[in-house]
């Protein structure tokens, strides 16, 4: 907004002309502040990473996601790259700060399509993120590729836990499990890098989800006669089976149980 220009007059020891410079300083800070605004200093450097992805702590904004940098490297001639964490690398940072006031290094970051919820297999493997600002000025990461996933995909067992109480007509458990990528050519199976797991203590940077329920185990043994007692047993820790996600990030496969038949 243009300031007054004074001909005449003075404020104390400051004449008119004084006046006036402060005003044409004032303006000259006005448009440098619209300016800052629509190109920040901290505006990104580089246009395009690639990264890993996770999901948000509960204080970022629905939609949001958050990212990690990583770097391609290869140690053997012939062997093709592979990619790891960047050193010191750019990543989305907390939303809030511990004092819960707003984080100056956040670094916002969304899918290219608008959503306020993303499936979990979204999340996995290695993406392309594009910075772009939007005509108010604001500055956003958004992921313009990513590897393509199936929809299911091999985990193994890693621990199991009984539901309590048991559900009527047979025992059900909560499994723990990590995911593992199979080694062609072979029959090897191992832990992918920033993969996914079920549980606590999720290792290697994996992005860590609920345990996982077996759909096979909401089905009510067959009775054993007077004879003979049917008792359904936990998928063996080690077991590799093929899992999946529901909408809500629920993890599950469908394995079925052995059973343990004891006669009287």
């Amino acid at each position: 907004m243009p300031l007054p220009r004074f001909t005449s007059g003075s404020l104390g020891r400051l004449t008119f002309a004084d006046i006036n410079e402060i005003c044409e300083a004032a303006e000259v800070v006005q448009r440098f502040a619209r300016e800052y605004s629509r190109n920040p200093a901290e505006d990104s450097v580089r246009k395009d990473l690639f990264v890993t992805l996770s999901r948000p702590p509960s204080t970022a904004p629905v939609g949001d996601v958050a990212f990690a940098e990583v770097i391609l490297t290869s140690s053997v001639e012939l062997i093709p790259p592979y990619w790891q964490l960047a050193p010191n690398g750019i990543t989305s940072g907390a939303h809030k700060l511990a004092n819960g006031q707003p984080n100056p290094n956040y670094q916002p970051c969304y899918f290219l399509r608008s959503v306020t919820a993303y499936h979990p297999l979204d999340l996995v493997g290695v993406a392309r993120l594009t910075w772009i600002r939007s005509k108010e000025g604001r500055g956003y990461w958004i992921i313009t590729a990513r590897e393509r996933r199936a929809e299911t995909f091999p985990a193994m067992i890693t621990n199991k836990t009984p539901t309590t109480p048991a559900p009527l007509g047979g025992s059900r458990w909560l499994y723990g499990w990590q995911e593992m990528v199979h080694t062609p050519g072979s029959s090897a199976f191992t832990i992918p890098f920033a993969g996914m797991y079920g549980g606590t203590g999720a290792p290697n940077g994996a992005i860590q989800y609920g345990t996982a329920l077996n759909g096979a185990e909401y089905s009510t043994p067959q009775a054993g006669g007077s004879s003979a007692t049917v008792t359904r047993l936990a998928i063996q820790i080690g077991e590799i089976v093929s899992m999946s996600f529901d909408n809500n990030s629920g993890a599950f496969f469908h394995a079925r149980n052995e059973y343990s038949v004891n006669c009287l």
